[in-house]
């Protein structure tokens, strides 16, 4: 596996991790292919949430900016922000998440941001109203609205386990494209994901 901006990529549809082998969105960008850290952080971030609650709604989103800059404060201030606010209101905890920032230069002036949120599927159990929190306190900030993403959540539970935590996983690991990586200060990151334990 050849490494690219210090992170391994992988250009396989097969992906091991933890002596699992998953199924992961690379093999149509073979050009291209996927960072390893960025997916195996994200892998462990769910099964961390499932061994916590049981249950997981995950729920994804996509965040646009009127104007890039060189580092994720704005990204990390957000996530923070909109953590919070669902503690309070669904009175849960220990919230996983993920994002990762690209930006395809020919295709948009500003980078943007691919984002999910890990949380209590027993108080959580669809998109909506987190969605429409998020669509607000995005906008209040001055940035553009929050697009619409097709299938906005999933819902982790022990009768659907194995085929829902593989769409999961094929989902997130999009997350992991090299494409539209890299550009930003070099003391900034592509990627942050919580730290469940």
């Amino acid at each position: 596996m050849p490494k690219r901006n210090r992170k391994k990529v992988h250009y396989s549809r097969y992906l091991t991790i933890n002596n699992e082998e998953l199924e992961v969105n690379a093999d149509y960008q073979k050009r291209y292919g996927v960072y390893v850290p960025i997916i195996q952080k994200t892998v462990e971030q769910l099964d961390a949430c499932y061994r916590i609650h049981k249950r997981v709604c995950v729920i994804v989103f996509i965040l646009h900016h009127r104007e890039t800059s060189q580092d994720n404060k704005d990204i990390s201030r957000f996530m923070n922000v909109i953590k919070q606010w669902i503690k309070r209101k669904y009175k849960t905890k220990n919230i996983g998440s993920v994002w990762v920032r690209e930006w395809e230069k020919t295709k948009s002036k500003s980078h943007h941001y691919h984002c999910a949120l890990m949380v209590d599927g027993d108080v959580v159990n669809d998109s909506f109203t987190i969605l429409q929190a998020i669509k607000s306190k995005w906008f209040k900030h001055g940035h553009v609205p929050v697009d619409k993403v097709e299938v906005p959540h999933y819902n982790l539970r022990k009768e659907n386990y194995k085929e829902t935590r593989d769409a999961i996983i094929w989902r997130l690991s999009y997350y992991g494209k090299v494409r539209g990586k890299g550009y930003r200060n070099p003391q900034s990151s592509d990627y942050q994901t919580s730290r469940l334990k």
